[in-house]
């Protein structure tokens, strides 16, 4: 009777199936859906009422996050004749826009797309068995990746874990330039010395409410330069470039470097598990000495000699933008990885680890409404067929006039970094800001850029961008008191004439606009690159316990632990060098220490 029932079942679950292959007629049918960046085209091929291929034929979607959605799901979904196939985690938005694509080309060949939707897709039983290791990485993002090639290299037995479906993290969506001092392969007309740079760096957290530990990222900002020197070593090209206060290293647009990375890694001998959550640290007398993990089977146990937590920070946290009112105006999410949702740090405080007291947004640059998209740097490229992209849209703005939701400056435009001009937008905390712009671009920013504006402003969108004949007009069509933009206006102009700003600004930055012929106010979105704060960690990267004792075996890299390295202000660069550098020093510790048995 059982074995009737199951027979019974998997042919009701059949069903579906049959109801989409009446009335399918063959041919090629193109299916169109809207992905993350745009449009996601695909090509079925209809063949005696059934799929046969499926290719995607144009997309804009960001390489390394998306590749495995653009591929698995067009295999799976001929495989098992079905829609009902699993996102791909991490890819969610591109993986939804492929099944609906298809479903679109579906529909033109006559099937049920609803019903494909709904065919049950059965995968084979995988019985999860309990693994043991001598070096667990936690976490696929810049940090875990640098340790995982560091330690690989180095001859030990490496799992690396990430909860997605796909490697790289916030590296995937970040420009690729990592913080580069006292480096042996730098340009050596760039001034690379770690004075030089710690006198910037201390210089800009003068008035920073909240400090770095100094010393600790003094230490580990000297160590940059010997990572890319490591990385060199390994065949990893790069381009040394000054950012006029500091040097920085480019290893292409940051998805290509964890493309690269990652291939390394496996080329050591790395394991790499994707689709395995770190669940919680096992712990035997003080020390850490596995760690429970669980995928879409079921939950087992990693055991190893060292763990090194690189889960990245908690911009995707459900409850960081409710900590505080003037998170509601922050783009946290765009410029992050979708998996720093800050698990990594509740499991180092639930093994005792010393925590930040604090958990707060680490400043980007500032940025457009999405409709304006990506700018391609003007960087070199270390490879022909790779771009750079310089990790934002945001051409400079210095010269320009930032005016809040009272039409109202705030701040410098022409702060040491964007990412300060950010900072205060955020502590500011108006509902909205806006760029302003001349349409004869007096004040000379890029050309291509005033006449992207000019198109966006056609449809008088205060919250993408607008055009008035008088600032009175555009006041109106921004929404804001038109007294207050003319007062603005007039006193900015007569602070370019005089070259005395009363918030600062220097002389060289101050540039007239033209007094007629139009204006443009382009709306800007404070942002952020991640979070500040997490697990506190000594020198070599262990992590401290609230005793101020290293946890035995527990080492954090990355943003998991940034309490000590920022303040209020942050610098572009800093992270990928800082993170990069700290994965390879927590690498070589554990199997040194492992090797020292």
């Amino acid at each position: 009777m059982k074995k009737f029932l199951a027979l019974l079942l998997a042919l009701c679950l059949m069903l579906p199936a049959f109801a989409l292959a009446d009335g399918m007629t063959d041919g090629n049918y193109e299916g169109s859906a809207n992905g993350h960046n745009g449009p996601i085209q695909v090509q079925v091929v209809i063949a005696e009422n059934a799929i046969k291929s499926i290719s995607v034929t144009s997309h804009k979607e960001t390489p390394m996050i998306s590749d495995l959605a653009l591929t698995q799901i067009p295999e799976e979904v001929v495989r098992y004749q079905s829609l009902g196939v699993d996102s791909i985690s991490g890819a969610t938005f591109t993986s939804m826009a492929v099944k609906n694509a298809i479903a679109d080309a579906v529909t033109q060949a006559g099937g049920d797309s609803a019903a494909l939707r709904k065919v049950a897709v059965e995968r084979p039983d995988v019985v999860n068995q309990d693994m043991n290791t001598q070096i667990l990485i936690v976490g696929g993002g810049m940090a875990g990746l640098s340790a995982a090639v560091t330690a690989g290299e180095k001859g030990a037995d490496v799992i690396l874990i990430e909860k997605l479906n796909v490697l790289g993290g916030t590296l995937d969506v970040a420009a690729g330039y990592l913080l580069t001092v006292n480096s042996e392969t730098n340009d050596p007309s760039i001034n690379d010395d770690l004075d030089h740079v710690m006198a910037f760096y201390r210089e800009q957290l003068a008035d920073s409410e909240k400090q770095p530990d100094f010393d600790f990222t003094e230490n580990l900002i000297a160590q940059t330069g010997a990572t890319i020197d490591y990385l060199t070593s390994l065949g990893f090209e790069s381009i040394c470039v000054d950012l006029g206060s500091y040097p920085c290293s480019i290893y292409n647009v940051g998805y290509d470097f964890a493309d690269k990375l990652v291939k390394k890694a496996q080329a050591e001998g790395v394991q790499i598990l994707t689709g395995t959550k770190a669940e919680r640290i096992l712990m035997d007398n003080g020390a850490a000495v596995g760690v429970e993990v669980s995928n879409r089977y079921g939950t087992f146990t990693i055991r190893a000699e060292k763990i090194i937590f690189a889960t990245g920070g908690a911009n995707w946290s459900a409850d960081l933008k409710a900590s505080e009112p003037s998170l509601k105006i922050v783009d946290l999410n765009e410029k992050s990885g979708i998996g720093s949702t800050g698990e990594g740090m509740r499991m180092l405080a639930d093994v005792g680890a010393k925590m930040s007291e604090s958990l707060y947004v680490k400043s980007s640059q500032y940025d457009f409404a999405p409709a304006f998209g990506w700018n391609t740097s003007a960087m070199p490229s270390v490879s022909e067929n790779t771009p750079v992209v310089d990790g934002s849209n945001t051409p400079a703005a210095q010269q320009t006039m930032l005016v809040d939701s009272e039409g109202l400056r705030f701040t410098s435009e022409a702060r040491a970094a964007d990412t300060i001009v950010n900072k205060k937008m955020i502590d500011h905390a108006s509902p909205s800001y806006w760029t302003i712009l001349d349409a004869q671009n007096a004040i000379g920013v890029d050309p291509y850029f005033v006449n992207t504006v000019a198109e966006m402003s056609a449809e008088n969108n205060p919250k993408v961008a607008v055009y008035g004949e008088t600032i009175e007009a555009l006041a109106e069509n921004m929404g804001v008191p038109a007294d207050n933009l003319r007062k603005t206006f007039d006193e900015y102009q007569a602070a370019c004439k005089s070259g005395e700003d009363p918030f600062g600004k220097a002389a060289e930055y101050l540039i007239p606009y033209a007094e007629e012929g139009g204006y443009y106010a382009v709306y800007r979105r404070p942002g952020s690159w991640g979070t500040i704060g997490g697990a506190i960690v000594d020198g070599q990267q262990h992590v401290i316990d609230t005793e101020g004792n290293p946890i035995q075996n527990l080492f954090a890299a990355g943003e998991v632990a940034t309490a000590q390295l920022f303040g209020d202000y942050y610098f572009g660069s800093f992270s990928l060098g800082l993170y990069t550098t700290a994965g390879r020093i927590a690498a070589e510790t554990a199997v040194a220490e492992i090797n020292a048995k």
